[in-house]
Formats: C-alpha cells, sequence, structure tokens
C-alpha cells in the first residue's frame, strides 16, 4: 500500500509532470522532424519514379508513330526482359485486353476513368513462393484499339517508406518512454529529498528545534538550500532559548515582588478589624495582585505555546476532557447552570496535556462567565475519521461574527464583558494552544451563544 501510494506520489508530482510535458514537446518535435524528412524522402522517391514512367512513355509514344506493330511489340518484349532495367513495367493487350506483349500477367481490373496514374499489385514469382508487388503506371492507348501499360515496380520504395515509418514511431514512443523514466526517476529522486525535508520540518513546527534538514554531499541548489535553512534554523533555537531565558528570568523577577506584596498585605490584614476601611484597601490590593498573577502566568503560557518549544507525550484527550467537565460541575451548579456533555472514548493526541487543559479550561471559564442563571453549557469530544473534535457550546449573548476573529487577540474585550473580571486574554491563550497542537479553532453561532469548535488533525 505504502509502495502503491508513494507511486501515485510520483505520478502526481511537479518534476513527474514537467518531465512528461517536455517528453511530449520533444515527441512533437521529432514527429515534426521526421515526419518532415518523410514527406521529402517520399517526394523523392515518388517523384524519381514518376519521372522515369512519364519519359519512358513520351519515347513510346514517339516510337509507335514511326514503327510497324510487330517491331513495337518486339521493342516491348525487349524492353521486358531487359535485365538493365530493374522494376520496369510493360504491357501491351489487344482491343480485348489479351495481352500481346509485356511482363504483367493481364490488364489491372481499374475504372477507365481512375485518372493519369494508377497502382495495382501484381503476383510476382520469388523463388518457390510468389510475392505481392505494389506497381505505379501509366495508360495510353495504341493506333488500331490496342493499349498500353508502362509502370515501375514500387514495392521496394514503399518498404522504405514503411521503415521510415516505423523509425518515426519508434523515435516517438522512444521519446515518450525516456521522459516517463526520467520523470519518475526525477520524482522519486525529487520526493525522497522532500519527503525527508517534511517529517524534519514537522518535527520542528513541534516544538524539537534541534532537528536539521538532512544535507548530502552533492553541491547541488537543494542542498545549498538546505544549508541555509540550517543556518537559519540555528539562529531560531538560538533566539527561541533566549527569549524563553528572559521569560523565565522575567517571570521569576515579577512573582517575588508580587508574592511578597501579598503576603505583607495579608499580614497586616491580620492587624485590623474586618470592617475598616484600612483592611478594605488591602483586599482590594491582595485582589489586584491576584489579577496580576493570572496575568502574567497567563502571558507566559501564551509565550511558551507561541514559541513552540513545548515538550511533547501522548494524551488522552477523552480523560482529559472529562476530568475537565468534572472538575468544573460544581461551579455550573453553583451558578445555576445546567452542565452537559458527551465525550467520546479512545481519542488520543501528541501535544501538551497542561496547555490542553488549560486552553479547555478557559473555554469553560468564558462559557460560565457569559451564560445566564438557568442557562446550559454543553461540552461535547468527537471522535471521528478526520481526528477528535472538541466542542464548548452555551446559550449565552454569543460573540457577533465580525468580531470573531478579533476576540482572538491579546488582551481584546467587547464592551459586553468589560463589567466582569477577567484579563482579556482566555481565547488568546486558547488560540496559541490550537496552532500549537496543529488544530483549528472554529468560532461558530450556537443559536443563540458561542459554540467553539477545537478541530484536531
Amino acid at each position: 500500500m505504502d509502495q502503491e501510494q508513494g507511486f501515485l506520489g510520483v505520478l502526481t508530482s511537479s518534476p513527474f509532470r514537467i518531465a512528461i510535458l517536455y517528453s511530449i514537446v520533444f515527441a512533437l518535435g521529432a514527429v515534426a522532424l521526421l515526419g518532415g524528412v518523410y514527406y521529402a524522402v517520399s517526394r523523392v522517391i515518388d517523384g524519381s519514379t514518376d519521372n522515369l514512367i512519364e519519359a519512358e512513355v513520351q519515347g513510346l509514344r514517339e516510337q509507335v508513330l514511326v514503327l510497324s506493330r510487330s517491331d513495337f511489340i518486339e521493342l516491348i518484349e525487349q524492353r521486358s526482359q531487359d535485365q538493365d532495367v530493374r522494376g520496369a513495367v510493360y504491357l501491351m493487350v489487344d482491343p480485348q485486353l489479351r495481352p500481346v506483349a509485356g511482363n504483367v500477367p493481364s490488364w489491372p481490373k481499374v475504372a477507365a476513368d481512375e485518372g493519369k496514374w494508377i497502382q495495382f499489385k501484381v503476383a510476382v514469382p520469388y523463388g518457390d513462393e510468389t510475392r505481392v508487388h505494389e506497381v505505379r503506371a501509366q495508360r495510353f492507348p495504341l493506333p488500331g484499339g490496342y493499349r498500353m501499360l508502362v509502370g515501375h515496380d514500387v514495392q521496394e520504395r514503399q518498404d522504405v517508406k514503411n521503415v521510415m515509418m516505423r523509425g518515426l514511431v519508434a523515435a516517438v514512443v522512444l521519446t515518450m518512454l525516456l521522459g516517463l523514466s526520467g520523470g519518475i526517476w526525477m520524482g522519486r529522486r525529487i520526493l525522497a529529498h522532500a519527503g525527508a525535508i517534511s517529517a524534519v520540518a514537522t518535527q520542528i513546527m513541534r516544538g524539537d528545534l534541534s532537528q536539521r534538514l538532512p544535507v548530502r554531499d552533492a553541491e547541488d541548489e537543494l542542498n545549498t538550500l538546505a544549508r541555509e535553512i540550517n543556518g537559519m534554523l540555528d539562529k531560531i533555537e538560538q533566539l527561541t532559548l533566549g527569549m524563553r531565558t528572559v521569560l523565565d528570568s522575567a517571570a521569576h523577577d515579577l512573582r517575588t515582588p508580587l508574592n511578597r506584596l501579598q503576603t505583607t498585605a495579608e499580614a497586616a490584614m491580620l492587624q485590623l478589624a474586618p470592617a475598616s476601611p484600612e483592611r478594605r484597601v488591602l483586599e482590594r490590593v491582595t485582589t489586584e495582585v491576584d489579577r496580576m498573577r493570572g496575568t502574567l502566568d497567563a502571558l507566559l503560557r501564551i509565550a511558551l505555546a507561541e514559541t513552540g518549544t513545548v515538550a511533547r507525550e501522548a494524551v488522552d484527550l477523552s480523560e482529559l476532557v472529562a476530568s475537565i467537565v468534572e472538575l468544573y460541575a460544581p461551579v455550573t451548579e453553583e451558578r445555576g447552570l445546567t452542565l452537559e456533555s458527551g465525550v467520546a472514548p479512545g481519542a488520543h493526541i501528541q501535544g501538551s496535556r497542561q496547555l490542553l487543559a488549560q486552553a479547555l479550561a478557559n473555554l469553560l471559564d468564558n462559557a460560565i462567565k457569559f451564560t445566564p442563571r438557568g442557562g446550559h453549557i454543553r461540552v461535547m469530544l468527537k471522535n471521528e475519521f478526520g481526528g477528535p473534535e472538541v466542542i464548548v457550546e452555551d446559550n449565552g449573548p454569543g460573540i457577533p461574527a465580525d468580531k470573531r476573529e478579533l476576540v482572538l487577540g491579546r488582551r481584546v474585550r467587547l464592551d459586553e464583558a468589560r463589567k466582569l473580571p477577567g484579563s482579556g486574554l482566555g481565547l488568546s491563550l486558547v488560540a496559541a494552544v490550537t496552532k500549537l497542537h496543529g488544530a483549528r479553532l472554529i468560532l461558530t453561532d450556537a443559536d443563540p451563544g458561542l459554540r467553539v469548535a477545537l478541530k484536531f488533525r
């Protein structure tokens, strides 16, 4: 099966199509060139034969005017038996078309009005067998109702033309076969190289920046391009690792003062009365610190997902979706919402379980946040032939069609959401995680509400 798919891949490859195109062009060129040669040679052969026949006819017309009938018959017999004139054909018949002289056994059965030139076949003895030869001739009348036929055996010339025609066909077929073979060879060679490059590129897109494109010893354009791309990947790996180092350092440097600030605020609150103005200020401070820490964590996760350098593992998507639904079931019940779920078993993908869990949690957070009390939320996992698909659906206000792309950006919040708590990074993280896993994020209308689908491949 793999060999069949590989062969079909060669047949549909660009090098194969180009080779076939050039083969057709060369074949048409060979047809034009050899066809021109065939036509020119045929004209020369036929022209020389016709000239010989017409000269002989003219000579006999002159002889019949000066010779007696018996002398003319003797002349025809001599010329019919002349060994120096190879292939000459003569036949003189009486008014009843009975042969009088010549080397043709009978008058050919052709229409009287067939034209100046006639062609017919004659059986010629050849050893113990008889061969049929093609004869080209002219007819003209003689005095007394007699008739004369003068021609030439054109079988050898016809054989030459047949050989030329077979050579023309063989040249065209050989050109097409060579082009087809060359196209298959070139297609296999390039597809093998492209397949290796594609496999490496897939690993790179999955976050393994240590992978490099294969480079052969040959000095050609593909290897030169592979070396340049490998150099670019070296630079990207250095930049990515540097960025991750900066992010880790920034996260550590920012978390430390935030934790210290929160610890200080909480310690100060213990010294204050529960309803005092100072305690309320400190409570707002701790709330803002929590929000800042959440925003920082979300930005770091987005940056981590966008760099594509996360570790990959086999993820049981069915188990993950079921656990997220179970985790949020008490929250939805507390908010007066109905949470429905339908999780197909056996869905597995390669990816980051932590980032996938965060993305699903963000989708459920948004659904809970924007669905009014008494509404319902539906979480489904379909495991179909094209790949798993996770769907989170609610009957809240939804998102207008012209703003669905906009909300995937960072720190974007629609007017309806500004009064609700949040950083505006939830869907941004979902979009980054979706892209990291090679999936598609589809936002549609749930009529009413919003339907978010993550389609994995």
